[in-house]
């Protein structure tokens, strides 16, 4: 199985990153638990997503 993911909009399966750092992030994440079988799903990806996006504004506030 491969990753829809294109570079240049930064969207994996339909997801949009809002920076190249958010989208890299998952993108390896992904990947490598694909190694070990694991099959995403776009909920998952969103998921991830939002998880990123909660700690980039924590880091924010402190």
């Amino acid at each position: 199985m491969s990753l829809n993911k294109d570079k240049s909009n930064l969207t994996i399966m339909g997801v949009q990153f809002d920076s190249q750092k958010d989208f890299k992030g998952v993108w390896y994440a992904l990947s490598t638990n694909m190694i070990e079988g694991w099959k995403p799903k776009k909920d998952d990806v969103e998921e991830m997503k939002q998880y990123i996006d909660r700690k980039n504004k924590e880091q924010l506030h402190e």
